[in-house]
């Protein structure tokens, strides 16, 4: 046997397929008794065969000896000691404990686990905090106080686990699904008619636990219908609230939101606001809220590539920067100054970026930095006799004027000026929309074949931002 042992780590299940002492056993004693009314227990522990321990003594289990008791005996107590303690819950559950729960009760398949865990999450029924724990949040939380309220089936694993498993025998043959699909139906029309009839103690419980909108937020900006103050919710989703209309007007999420200068909207009379993303790159650019919400131009979602009827989701809604009306101060069209040389979007002033002017496009994150400490930078209502892009005004700071004798206004093209294009400088930075849009420019000088566009296959440094 010593050419089996030779190597010391040899492991248990070789060993015991060697010899008959390869597995070690243990007894394993509990004695029990009482006192002062209490009940009391411990355990011991004597090693009955050493097995392949004897030879792994490091791996060897520790031996707690206890004397021989009989039945009825009474021992003396010798000492008394009392030690403070409190209980603890379990931890939140994992994504992968919450998986293994969901197959055990037979809920979600391979492909459709990911989607729920994912949807309770959107949803902000849970947060995913460390060690990927789903902690549920307190809207998740009362909705499930809520379903055991009225019916405690709703938010039991049962019913769904049932259909689960139906669906299986469908798929074998041998479960009819009309059967099924009609059972469903009749069970789940069932609950809905009961939970609607006791949906009051679903709202008592969210009364309880949420103010309603009306008594939270602050005073930001006027409504265009009845000319009253709405208040904003800086929770996310971040949104407006009318009290007097009851309505709610979604804003752009994960930025500052502030009034803007208490200008109106021309369209609908609602005053604008200021959106701000965090970071010295990141962009800044007025909406109205009505117009966010219902762009007034049919189209305008196809059109700049936005995500459509999803107020509180990335790129969602119609921004000024994407405006095209044609009178408006804030819009597009009097704001935007050439098309953006990486996609279709329009390369916008950037209206509160002074005193490091810049032009952002409205589509992707492309921003152009113009000549810093300029006293205003504006755009004008000329354009250019070469590339149709609009002109800019340029008025310069007195002191750091790079213009000959002295002079400190300048209105030129940014592409075809020898001067302002050495002056400006092309970068990246945060953008507002998760994606390039695949919309057209709008304007003077803007959109596919006008302006400078995408640059084509002109070499002509003047012709694109590329060659910066």
């Amino acid at each position: 046997m010593t050419h089996v042992f030779c190597n010391a780590y040899v492991s248990q299940a070789q060993v015991s397929t060697s010899f008959h002492c390869g597995i070690h056993g243990c007894l394993r004693t509990k004695i029990d008794f009482s006192a002062g009314g209490e009940l009391f227990y411990c355990i011991g522990l004597r090693v009955t065969s050493q097995g392949f321990t004897s030879v792994m003594p490091w791996m060897a289990v520790s031996e707690k000896h206890l004397p021989n008791f009989t039945h009825g005996e009474l021992i003396g107590v010798s000492k008394v000691d009392l030690f403070e303690g409190c209980t603890s819950p379990p931890d939140y559950l994992s994504e992968s404990e919450l998986i293994s729960l969901m197959e055990k009760h037979g809920i979600g398949t391979d492909a459709s686990i990911p989607v729920h865990i994912n949807n309770i999450s959107e949803r902000n029924y849970v947060q995913v905090q460390a060690g990927r724990r789903l902690v549920p949040t307190t809207l998740g939380t009362t909705l499930i106080r809520g379903y055991q309220c009225i019916d405690s089936d709703l938010c039991l694993p049962d019913i769904r686990g049932f259909i689960e498993q139906q669906i299986t025998l469908i798929a074998k043959g041998q479960v009819d699904h009309v059967l099924v699909v009609q059972h469903a139906m009749r069970q789940f029309t069932q609950k809905f008619s009961y939970f609607v009839e006791h949906i009051a103690d679903m709202d008592a419980l969210f009364e309880a636990q949420f103010s309603p909108l009306a008594d939270s937020g602050r005073l930001l900006s006027k409504c265009g219908k009845c000319v009253r103050y709405m208040k904003y919710i800086s929770v996310q989703p971040a949104r407006l609230y009318c009290g007097a209309c009851e309505e709610v007007y979604y804003l752009p999420q994960k930025g500052t939101v502030k009034l803007y200068k208490e200008l109106a909207c021309p369209l609908d009379n609602f005053e604008l606001v200021l959106f701000s993303l965090s970071g010295p790159d990141a962009k800044s650019f007025p909406l109205c809220p009505y117009c966010y919400n219902n762009p007034p131009f049919e189209g305008i979602g196809t059109l700049y590539g936005s995500l459509g009827p999803g107020r509180s989701g990335k790129g969602a809604g119609m921004p000024c920067n994407l405006c095209p009306h044609p009178t408006c101060r804030h819009s597009m069209i009097t704001q935007g100054v050439c098309a953006c040389p990486e996609c279709d979007g329009t390369l916008v002033l950037d209206p509160v970026s002074a005193p490091k002017w810049r032009l952002y496009c409205n589509l992707c994150n492309c921003l152009v930095s113009l000549p810093h400490g300029a006293y205003r930078i504006a755009t004008t209502q000329e354009r250019c006799v070469e590339c149709e892009s609009t002109l800019i005004e340029i008025d310069f700071n007195k002191k750091t004027t790079p213009l000959s004798n002295g002079e400190t206004l300048h209105r030129g093209c940014i592409l075809c000026d020898e001067r302002l294009h050495s002056l400006v400088e092309m970068k990246h930075g945060k953008s507002f929309f998760r994606g390039r849009g695949r919309g057209r420019g709008r304007g003077r000088g803007r959109g596919r074949g006008r302006g400078r566009g995408r640059g084509g296959k002109h070499e002509d440094p003047k012709m694109s931002f590329r060659d910066f």
